[in-house]
């Protein structure tokens, strides 16, 4: 049974996008709604926020101690330690509506991040790969709400739209980049949660947060459930293996849809929940943009 080794009461509520820097030792996550950006420095235990641009949905590592942050206003290079933005670009422009939703960098140091409407769950979301060289690519259209979004060896990605609660895998072509060959990888149509958040261990096991589950499943690679990390709080959103040796887990939870009676219950939720994993996760690429 896991026990979190810590939790940190801040209350989120819809907090998000966990990312681990290896090269400071520094934990990273945002509330999306509240508009803020976390930092836990991991040696010393001391925590700092910043206000992100615009709602946030995403991010990554850059060169140095910079991160890449994903908000609805375009992608931002971010300095921990001017705390200063500088714009970088907008994936998606001309669409006001959509906010930016998962990201990740993948091996070859591009930036993948997913669009999804802020007027309800409409199909009107995309999924974005952006190259060194700042070259958009559209991937994907027709998604509702982009999530666990992971990159595995030997070109291949999962990713979900969370509102039809199938997780796909896909074969990422070694020329051109885009994701072909879908395959379902997990089928959680017949469950009330939805698929949110994901993070691979080094033996290639999916850990799955599941929104309004309550857990995260973690998945062997061929997609059969091995086991599940159960939480005191419904919306579980994402997780991210952290700490020096990639050892433990980090989780974030939300308040969001909760009502008022199970806020009142669900003291915990929109905190954030450190777990000794037992096993090991994998550095997060930097990206190259």
């Amino acid at each position: 049974m896991y026990q979190p080794t810590e939790v940190l009461p801040v209350q989120m509520e819809l907090g998000e996008c966990p990312l681990w820097d290896h090269r400071k030792n520094r934990l990273y996550w945002v509330d999306i709604m509240r508009c803020t950006l976390f930092e836990l420095d991991w040696i010393s235990r001391a925590m700092r926020t910043w206000p992100l641009p615009a709602l946030g949905g995403g991010l990554a590592l850059l060169g140095g101690d910079e991160i890449l942050v994903a908000a609805q206003t375009g992608l931002f290079r971010f300095s921990p330690a001017s705390g200063q933005y500088l714009y970088l670009l907008h994936p998606e422009t001309g669409m006001p509506a959509n906010r930016l939703n998962e990201g990740k960098a993948d091996p070859a140091g591009n930036f993948w991040i997913g669009s999804m409407s802020t007027l309800g769950r409409r199909p009107e979301g995309s999924l974005y790969r952006v190259s060194p060289s700042g070259e958009i690519s559209r991937t994907l259209s027709g998604i509702h709400v982009p999530n666990a979004l992971v990159f595995l060896p030997g070109h291949e990605v999962i990713f979900t739209d969370s509102h039809l609660k199938v997780i796909w895998r896909y074969h990422l072509d070694p020329q051109s980049g885009e994701p072909t060959g879908r395959e379902m990888f997990v089928d959680d149509t017949g469950l009330e949660s939805i698929p949110d958040g994901a993070v691979a261990d080094s033996d290639g096991n999916i850990w799955n947060a599941k929104f309004g589950g309550g857990r995260i499943a973690v998945y062997d690679p061929d997609g059969r459930r091995l086991h599940e990390l159960a939480l005191p709080a419904t919306q579980v959103t994402s997780c991210a293996f952290c700490g020096p040796d990639l050892d433990y887990l980090a989780v974030t939870t939300a308040k969001r849809l909760l009502d008022d009676e199970q806020r009142r219950s669900q003291t915990e939720a929109g905190n954030l929940f450190i777990f000794r994993s037992g096993v090991s996760g994998l550095r997060e690429p930097v990206s190259l943009i």
